[in-house]
């Protein structure tokens, strides 16, 4: 699985603008917006993850401010 590391890589990938804006429901000049950005809206993770994995593809969960659990030890060693 290839991963790609920034906005605009998985905007490109997924087919550009008006694809994620169809994806997520957003209007094309807020997608337009994201490709500024150094990460997409947290409420978008599952919908983008998912189209990227149909394309064999994947991102890191950062790229939607996302905290993996190796970055939570708490929730690793059950303390939450």
């Amino acid at each position: 699985m290839n991963e790609l590391t920034t906005v605009p890589d998985v905007i490109k990938a997924l087919g550009g603008i008006h694809a994620i804006a169809q994806l997520t429901g957003r209007e094309y000049g807020a997608v337009w917006q994201w490709t500024r950005w150094p990460h997409f809206p947290p409420d978008t993770y599952l919908v983008l993850t998912a189209a990227l994995a149909t394309r064999d593809l994947s991102a890191p969960a950062h790229l939607w401010r996302m905290v993996p659990v190796e970055g939570a030890p708490e929730v690793v060693e059950g303390k939450l």
